[in-house]
């Protein structure tokens, strides 16, 4: 019998020394370890790193340190790291940082040959997205240590692959890519900038709105995303302004986790459909690229889905979802497209480019390009 479990992933909350502990004592003899290194450096990191190598290297085994993380990976950045690893051989991927380090792991995972890492070619990794050539490989383990909270990759089946020449963005998506752990430290999160911290909250927020809403919610998915967006509300504000406040933090790492496993199971709609051409053309951060319209989108959704009047409630001592954003952010971001360098003359090319299938076609209202440049329009300035 074939079933979906809602999830598969062992999520456990730990401090940092429960976290080396809890890697070290791995059954494992060849790991690859994706963490950058400025992350490394930040964390205080590199003792444990060269335990776990010894230890490695005590069973025979390997460990590959991939220490570059690109901001939004490519095809290159996963070439390179399948070129790092060689020939080795890679019981289990250990992948620490946000949503793109967890995605260059999963990118690995998918495309990891002993025979092939020192072959693959860009046309190749490319085409094999594309048609989903990769579903017949054999996938490494991932286990996932999310150090922000916000991009819920640490319990989903899929990973952003962003094209080196711009033109697309690719998801690689499989449910053996889906972590098998998800280690989430608070602490990693203490070092977040101001502006880190209001992107990835956002885009929890972003996640949890729109997998309240989407077309494949349920009650479920709508109790655990409505949690999330309280926890987001309640606490995002104050990491900003105590930034050093473990027990905030805490509670945005809950967020996080919550509103990753909501849509997981729905996926997102129109804002990350929107949200891709403004990352990828110019270079707007995943999380305010995607919550940038949230409230025009909500707007135009509302009355369109299943208990819809006890999520606008959350913002109604705010004045709306915009209002609680510009709140939030202000003193750091000013969340309008004007601020992030684009001009009224971009919109029609960010239009082109704003139907992902899977994302905007999940959303409850069906938009097309005139509902498209009306929402770009009523965030530029």
């Amino acid at each position: 019998m074939n079933y979906k479990p809602f999830c598969s992933t062992e999520i456990i909350f730990f401090n940092k020394e429960e976290l080396k502990q809890r890697i070290l004592s791995l059954d494992v003899t060849n790991v690859v370890l994706v963490m950058s290194e400025s992350s490394a450096l930040r964390w205080d990191m590199h003792s444990f790193i060269w335990e776990l190598q010894d230890k490695c290297e005590l069973l025979n085994g390997t460990l590959t340190w991939i220490k570059t993380v690109a901001i939004n990976p490519t095809q290159r950045d996963v070439i390179k790291s399948l070129q790092q690893i060689g020939n080795n051989k890679a019981d289990i991927i250990i992948a620490f940082g946000g949503g793109s380090g967890i995605d260059l792991a999963k990118g690995i995972s998918a495309f990891h040959s002993m025979k092939k890492n020192d072959k693959f070619i860009i046309d190749q990794i490319t085409d094999s997205i594309k048609n989903k050539k990769y579903k017949g490989n054999e996938f490494i383990d991932i286990i996932a240590v999310p150090s922000t909270a916000g991009t819920g990759s640490e319990v989903t089946q899929w990973a952003t692959i962003w094209d080196e020449n711009n033109t697309g963005k690719f998801s690689i998506d499989a449910p053996m890519l889906k972590p098998k752990i998800a280690i989430v430290v608070p602490e990693l999160t203490l070092s977040l900038s101001a502006k880190m911290t209001l992107s990835t909250g956002l885009d929890a927020m972003c996640q949890a709105i729109e997998s309240y809403w989407s077309k494949h919610t349920d009650p479920i998915v709508q109790e655990i995303a409505y949690r999330a967006v309280e926890l987001v509300i309640q606490n995002l504000k104050n990491a900003v302004k105590e930034p050093h406040n473990l027990a905030v933090r805490e509670k945005l790492c809950r967020a996080s986790v919550l509103a990753g496993l909501a849509f997981s199971q729905t996926r997102t709609t129109a804002c990350h459909s929107i949200s891709y051409p403004l990352t990828m053309l110019y270079g707007v951060p995943h999380g305010l690229a995607a919550s940038i319209t949230l409230d025009t989108v909500s707007q135009i959704n509302k009355g369109h889905f299943p208990n819809d009047e006890a999520l606008f409630k959350l913002f109604y001592e705010y004045d709306g979802i915009m209002n609680w954003i510009d709140a939030v952010c202000e003193g750091v971001i000013d969340m309008r497209l004007s601020n992030f360098g684009i001009i009224e003359n971009d919109i029609p090319l960010i239009v082109d480019k704003a139907f992902t299938g899977g994302r905007m076609d999940n959303n409850p209202v069906d938009l097309n390009r005139n509902d498209v440049k009306y929402i770009l329009q009523s965030v530029f300035v």
